[in-house]
């Protein structure tokens, strides 16, 4: 489970994957949030998420990858890293009826900076990765009715592609406005597969390899001109739009796999100058004052039982 839950958006291996296509679609009609679903907790789901006692010397973070039926996702892999509709009402009512209630990301940024802070009695960060349409019209309606917040990051690029699966930036935009949802960067075009050696099943991250033939400096301007698009282009369609934190698609700025061992002290390095936070999945996802970049998060997907989600708040995985 830790190691498959550091592969963000599934194995991928070839430029296709994540929902990547070779036709740019049409406009998508219209969409709006579904209503939250009734939920009716168990005694014995009751009782396993009874009340929690305070505990605000942590901060525990989830990561969701789209809110919806397997049918939703083009890419079979990037389904099994969704969460059904009714799942993910059932995961938030019994974290509400926990105790825990989330927070935004200044309370978050000033809390591991060591700042003072207002904290709810079981605080929590809730993220999402990629801004599918269905991460908004699946948990917004469930948010809405538990008064919980979100931060969506955003793949610039599908977005621009005007990939059916995602948000436009006209939604994006409703979205953001509404102060339900904070949005932030995920990648420019990066969020894929890049061909950096000889063999077939040579591929890894954008960011964190060299193409083949690519040297170092040329490296750098690829991948840092792909970020600084990204935030440019989040920053021209969404008026709210601030950069306050980072997460690499996949998780990986190149600790988690690469071919230039130079690569992940650069990037992280160049990232925290620009990002107060960056989020990978292969660190413990309870952040206290002080702690270091990166910072984790816990990934949900359909293979989690709510007994498992219990355990990785209390113990932040990693």
């Amino acid at each position: 489970m830790a190691s498959a839950a550091r592969i963000v958006c599934g194995a991928c291996v070839v430029l296709a994957c994540c929902g990547e296509s070779d036709s740019t679609p049409s406009e998508p009609p219209s969409r709006t949030p579904l209503p939250a679903p009734e939920v009716t907790l168990t005694t014995e789901e009751k009782s396993v998420w009874s009340k929690l006692p305070p505990d605000r010397s942590a901060i525990p973070v989830l990561l969701y990858h789209g809110i919806g039926p397997e049918s939703d996702f083009a890419n079979p892999a990037d389904a099994e890293y969704g969460v059904g509709v009714e799942d993910f009402a059932k995961q938030m009512t019994l974290m509400e009826h926990a105790g825990y209630r989330t927070v935004d990301l200044e309370t978050y940024r000033h809390f591991v900076q060591g700042k003072k802070v207002e904290l709810p009695a079981r605080p929590l960060l809730l993220t999402f990765d990629d801004a599918r349409a269905d991460s908004w019209t699946g948990a917004d309606g469930i948010l809405r009715e538990l008064g919980y917040r979100a931060v969506m990051f955003v793949d610039v690029g599908r977005v621009e592609e005007r990939d059916a699966e995602y948000l436009t930036w006209a939604e994006l935009d409703t979205v953001a406005a509404g102060g339900r949802w904070q949005l932030e960067l995920h990648s420019g075009k990066g969020h894929k597969q890049i061909h950096y050696g000889p063999g077939p099943d040579d591929y890894g991250p954008f960011y964190a390899y060299k193409r083949q033939g690519e040297d170092f400096d040329s490296w750098q301007d690829r991948t840092r001109s792909d970020i600084e698009w990204g935030q440019r282009m989040l920053a021209d369609h969404v008026p709210a739009y601030r950069p306050l934190v980072f997460a690499p698609p996949y998780g990986n700025y190149g600790q988690d796999g690469t071919n230039d061992s130079r690569i992940p002290d650069d990037l992280l390095g160049w990232l925290t100058r620009r990002y107060d936070a960056i989020f990978t999945q292969d660190v413990n996802a309870r952040a206290h004052a002080g702690s270091g970049q990166p910072l984790g998060r816990i990934q949900v997907t359909r293979a989690h039982t709510a007994g498992e989600l219990h355990e990785l708040l209390l113990s932040g995985g990693g």
